[in-house]
């Protein structure tokens, strides 16, 4: 019991929480460079995601946004703007499904319904 105690207090010692307005999207298709798992715990709500591999040629595509001073990359375009040329991967989150969004990949959350999520890293 000790171990997986020790491990959710790590979990929970890193969380975030997002509420976002329904027909909205929390923040702009974007890369997070770090090597940590996260985990969405959605609470309430309805979300839409997006998700595209971060390729030399999907961040030419998506057209990156230059300057930022934060350690991710946020881009102009969404995933689903050049699915013609990358492969995307959609799916829907509903109320108490955890997300596990894969490392290196562009990700983008639309909010179907005003939704509250918490964000998990270890």
């Amino acid at each position: 019991w000790k171990n997986h105690e020790d491990r959710f207090e790590s979990w929970a010692s890193s969380s975030i929480s997002f509420v976002v307005p329904k027909a909205s999207f929390a923040l702009p298709a974007h890369l997070h460079f770090e090597e940590q798992v996260t985990a969405v715990l959605l609470t309430e709500g309805k979300k839409h995601w997006q998700f595209i591999a971060a390729t030399e040629e999907s961040f030419r595509d998506l057209q990156p946004v230059e300057g930022l001073k934060r350690l991710e990359q946020a881009f102009y375009k969404l995933p689903i703007d050049v699915a013609h040329m990358h492969p995307v991967y959609v799916g829907t989150q509903s109320k108490g499904d955890v997300l596990l969004p894969p490392r290196n990949w562009v990700h983008l959350a639309y909010s179907f319904e005003d939704s509250v999520s918490l964000l998990f890293m270890n």
